[in-house]
């Protein structure tokens, strides 16, 4: 894997690179996932 600067028109628009912006979203999902199951649980 090399560590040669991104082209500032291949950027994510928000973090710094692609690999950050996959993890944010897995993370939101997976948090949406857990509070979804949980309001499932306390209101059924």
């Amino acid at each position: 894997m090399t560590h040669e600067p991104i082209p500032e028109h291949e950027r994510p628009p928000v973090f710094r690179a692609w690999w950050q912006l996959y993890a944010f979203v897995l993370i939101l999902h997976a948090l949406i996932i857990a509070l979804f199951y949980v309001f499932t649980h306390h209101y059924s």
